[in-house]
């Protein structure tokens, strides 16, 4: 019995409650946001599958936004995280496939981390840092900037990413620089963990997209709950268990803008908030489950040395 109280004790201690965590508001005179400051000791989020700057909550009109939607947090778990949080490389990190076992890679966002052993790369892995990324943050009226600066596994990269809160708008804004002597080829995208008031998702939440909506690959519960029409997409009832999961078609990949978006109501509070992108999307997901509705869009960056790309996410409140 002492033995596995020890042991209670100290799992307890590894997770601790968030008011513990390095955070920084923004407000402005309709949005306040709690942002989670990245500490590779101390963060919010230490996992080794998304972007650790930029990550926050919302509050708007009362309304709670982008909450927990999972139970105890841990911070090393790879989807502990909050917010329309960001991953590089969700397929493929850089140089995951010429690492040997033992040999490293590199998550940008993240740091170089290590391959265990000779399998297909998982975002669900959990994989030893071995240099997390250095770590520079600017705050100042308005605005947290974040910028991460890494040379490892042959890769070499300055990323920066500014949240800005005006109004009833948040911009997520993105600068990635290849600073090294390898081109750097990976997909980015947007996880979107919308909840609203931690209300369970269901028939109260509503997606309309800048496209007419075909679900290319539905799985889980997809077929059964969700109900596609037009740019609209609905549920029938509340994913009381389990997930939906499809990969969305109808998009377009040769457009500015047009596409590279969602706006997602719900219906009780009256609460929308509608995302717009600048560049055109290369593959979009659909994923919920009880406690989040996640539309997922992707977009392809390609960079050789010397070259750098600049995106923004915007994100407009109102009700």
């Amino acid at each position: 019995m002492p033995r596995l109280l020890a042991l209670v004790a100290l799992l307890i201690a590894g997770i601790a409650p968030a008011a513990d965590y390095p955070t920084h508001t923004l407000k402005s005179d309709q949005l306040a946001l709690t942002v989670y400051l990245p500490d590779a000791d101390k963060g919010f989020y230490r996992g080794t599958r998304f972007d650790w700057s930029g990550v926050f909550s919302v509050e708007f009109g009362k309304h709670k936004l982008f909450g927990p939607w999972k139970g105890t947090h841990n911070p090393t778990n790879n989807d502990d995280i909050v917010g329309p949080c960001e991953e590089f490389g969700n397929a493929a990190p850089l140089g995951y496939a010429d690492a040997k076992p033992g040999g490293t890679f590199v998550k940008i966002g993240v740091g170089e981390l290590e391959k265990a052993k000779d399998d297909k790369y998982s975002f669900f892995g959990r994989y030893k840092i071995v240099k997390p990324g250095e770590w520079k943050v600017t705050k100042d009226d308005g605005k947290v900037t974040f910028e991460q600066s890494l040379s490892g596994a042959g890769y070499a990269y300055k990323y920066t990413k500014i949240v800005a809160v005006s109004g009833a708008e948040v911009r997520i804004m993105h600068v990635l620089e290849n600073t090294g002597a390898k081109a750097i080829s990976t997909d980015h995208y947007n996880h979107n963990f919308f909840n609203v008031d931690a209300d369970p998702v269901g028939a109260n939440y509503e997606l309309e997209f800048p496209f007419a909506v075909k679900a290319a690959v539905p799985k889980e519960r997809f077929n059964e709950l969700v109900k596609i029409d037009g740019k609209k997409v609905t549920l029938a009832g509340t994913i009381d268990k389990g997930s939906i999961f499809a990969e969305l078609g109808g998009f377009s990949t040769d457009s500015i803008s047009r596409d590279a978006g969602v706006t997602m109501r719900h219906t009780p509070t009256g609460v929308t908030v509608r995302v717009t992108g600048d560049k055109p999307p290369s593959k979009y997901n659909l994923w919920g489950m009880k406690t989040t509705l996640c539309p997922e869009p992707y977009i392809q960056i390609d960079l050789e040395p010397g070259k750098k790309t600049v995106w923004t996410w915007k994100y407009q409140f109102s009700k």
